[in-house]
């Protein structure tokens, strides 16, 4: 099983990502696909021999292109929507040229301006409207055709029958009958023009919906400064390679992931963490990518590449995050699976009704055409996505890395947050306190430990290594490992007493080393509360979510903790089977961990949150990502973000659905000529682009 993505291409409304939906799943070899109307994209997930044929051959049968987004494919996707944007652009640009005229030509009388009478002239109109109608109207007839031929409809169905009706009734009530009254060219010239205006003005929204992920490209260096051979090389950053050595300068952007060899430096981060307040580093401590050199010059080891680094991991999240479709709008899915036919019919019988009660069949028509141009279902298709991207990115800029749509769906609804004492609730920087041991069987626990990520373990470094064989880790427990041909155990009490070893319990943080059968030393640690805990579990309730705390240690040293930051309920001596039991058990939960032995849990939760300092392991579990380790007040932002957005979701949907509630009712009645129809439907998409786009104005 694999996870692929790709770019779609000819894609306009709510009905198309249905249709590309309805193709993609109904292949054996596609296990899962979701498509996004905001992003242009399809997250599909296949079976292992699935080939991108397989995958692309799925789109075109249902009409539309299908273009592999990965690396190799970027320039060409790039080209695809440079060409796509100039055709719509010109399109709009050369119809607009031939339709004005017509709208000059049907002022003219009021006007006085005798001179563009001419332009009223039903053969001149005639000769004007019909390039615009088939000619840069052409792509409404294709999308239309591809609708109908896989027995669906879409935007395209309504704009080419609604056009094609005022367009044909004035060729043949007007031309060919001699019917003035019945010419109507210029609704239907101005109903294409107004469209494409809508869809080059909602191409621009859409951009701007991104502009976070723009953002961080731009972040992105495009040379180091390598060094080798004590020489300073600058080289292009996408040939740099892990473990090289770099230079960084005052003033300069941190190219890659980087740790530090020699030198001291102040960073910004906040384009990383939203943290305003810069960051003192120096040796053997890291420096992410897009950070800020701020006033030293310091040499570093790359630790990853650029396809690994940590701005290129966010924008995979947050293109990730805006693939997904959440819940609400699945329901908003099915609305528009049944909106395009049901407006077919109201038009149908509005042309039947007006019709029989007014014996003109034109004015039927044009009241039929008013009907099917105003019936927007593209508002209900950008109502969910647009609300989403804007939403990721301004978690993103705000030190929020969203991963899951559905986190900020589900966010809202957290009736308990679970908190992780190590790393999350603590800052997980520990120093030793004190060693009940030899020097030498202190020296046997830093070479065991050396093997390990625990925060504990990272308390230990800078100790002469003895070699270790046999190494294994004991989840939730601690270590095992043979040093000179003895066996030798470290973790905690629960490991202890494994081994049939009995030690008193501490109200400390603690590891304790052993043989098989002999207590060797304990060594005990200090750690601080982070800066922003207490405040944060005491906001969250307030809030009236209910806060649990979740540790390895024992109970003893868990209440000590407790006592600081008064969660609602502790849980001690919680491995990491327990913890995942624990969250599953508690409906609507919110896990907050930092990856070390909760990783199961975070997944297991509703809405699982990662924090910064931990492993890459809590970043590919959590659906939600904090990039600063000392910002635990960001739960409270993201939840936040969750009510904002979800109400901007539920804002969006309000008046898309009242515009059509009010709209199509107006021009079945009569009262909306067709080309105010089309000017309506036109802007009802830029709106709720709009509206999404006003998030960015929410303080979280």
């Amino acid at each position: 099983m694999k996870t692929q993505s790709f770019v779609i291409t000819g894609m306009t409304c709510a009905n198309c990502v249905m249709r590309v939906d309805k193709a993609l799943n109904a292949s054996d070899q596609i296990l899962e696909a979701s498509v996004n109307l905001a992003t242009e994209k399809a997250k599909v997930v296949v079976q292992d021999d699935c080939d991108v044929e397989t995958v692309i051959a799925a789109v075109r049968q249902a009409g539309y292109g299908a273009i592999v987004d990965d690396k190799a494919h970027r320039e060409k996707i790039r080209l695809a929507k440079q060409r796509a944007e100039k055709n719509l652009f010109w399109s709009f640009v050369l119809s607009a040229i031939l339709t004005l005229p017509m709208l000059l030509g049907m002022f003219a009388g009021t006007l006085h301006v005798h001179s563009l009478m001419i332009f009223h002239n039903p053969m001149i109109q005639f000769l004007l409207a019909t390039p615009v109608q088939f000619v840069f109207g052409a792509r409404f007839y294709k999308g239309a055709y591809m609708a109908l031929k896989n027995k669906s409809a879409n935007m395209d169905v309504l704009v080419a029958l609604g056009t094609s009706v005022a367009y044909v009734s004035s060729l043949v009530f007007g031309l060919f009958m001699g019917n003035m009254s019945a010419v109507n060219f210029e609704s239907a010239a101005v109903i294409i023009t107004l469209v494409l205006l809508g869809k080059n003005l909602e191409n621009r929204a859409k951009k701007n919906t991104s502009a976070a992920i723009y953002s961080l490209q731009k972040k992105q260096a495009k040379t180091v400064h390598l060094l080798k051979d004590d020489q300073e090389i600058d080289t292009p950053v996408d040939t740099i390679a892990e473990n090289q050595v770099i230079l960084v300068k005052p003033g300069e952007r941190v190219p890659l992931d980087l740790e530090i060899l020699t030198g001291r430096a102040s960073f910004d981060e906040s384009s990383l963490t939203g943290e305003a307040v810069p960051v003192t580093k120096t040796v053997r401590q890291t420096v992410m990518e897009g950070a800020v050199n701020l006033d030293g010059v310091i040499t570093a080891r790359v630790i990853h590449t650029l396809d690994d680094s940590a701005i290129s991991q966010m924008m995979a999240a947050m293109a990730e995050a805006q693939a997904t479709k959440p819940e609400i709008q699945k329901t908003a899915d099915r609305i528009s699976a049944i909106f395009v036919p049901v407006v077919l019919g109201i038009a149908l019988i509005t042309f039947l009704l007006t019709a029989i009660f007014t014996k003109d069949i034109s004015q039927a028509l044009l009241h039929a055409t008013s009907v099917l141009v105003i019936s927007c279902p593209c508002a209900l298709g950008l109502a969910t996505p647009t609300a989403v991207m804007v939403a990721t990115g301004l978690g993103a800029r705000n030190g929020i890395l969203i991963k899951d749509a559905n986190a900020l769906e589900h966010s809202k609804h957290i009736s308990t947050v679970i908190f992780d004492k190590t790393g999350t609730i603590t800052t997980g920087h520990f120093q030793l306190a004190n060693w009940s041991g030899s020097d030498a069987d202190f020296q046997i626990l830093a070479s065991l430990e050396s093997y390990s990520n625990h925060p504990l373990a990272q308390a230990l470094k800078g100790i002469d290594i003895l070699p270790v064989s046999n190494f294994q880790e004991l989840a939730g427990r601690g270590l095992t490992g043979m040093i000179q041909d003895q066996t030798y155990f470290a973790g905690n009490a629960q490991l202890m007493a494994e081994q049939g070893i009995a030690v008193e319990a501490s109200s400390d943080t603690s590891i304790y080393l052993a043989t098989a059968t002999n207590l060797l030393g304990i060594a005990t640690f200090s750690s601080e509360i982070k800066a922003d805990a207490v405040q944060t579990l005491a906001d969250l309730s307030q809030m009236g979510i209910k806060t649990i705390m979740l540790t390895g240690d024992n109970e003893t040293a868990a209440a000590k903790i407790n006592a600081l930051v008064k969660a609602d309920t502790v849980i001690a001596q919680a491995n990491p089977v327990k913890k995942a039991q624990v969250v599953s058990n508690t409906p609507d939960a919110m896990m907050v961990g930092d990856g070390i032995n909760d990783s199961v849990a975070l997944s297991s939760a509703l809405v699982g949150v990662a924090m910064g300092s931990g492993s890459d392991i809590a970043m590919q579990s959590g659906d939600v990502v904090i990039t600063s380790e000392n910002s635990l007040s960001k739960i409270i932002s993201l939840i936040s973000l969750s009510q904002k957005t979800v109400r901007k979701i539920h804002q969006n949907y309000f008046w898309a659905f009242i515009y059509n509630l009010v709209g199509i009712p107006l021009a079945a009645f009569g009262l909306l000529n067709p080309m105010f129809a089309a000017l309506a439907m036109s802007l009802s998409s830029v709106s709720v682009i709009i509206s999404s786009l006003l998030l960015n104005t929410k303080k979280i």
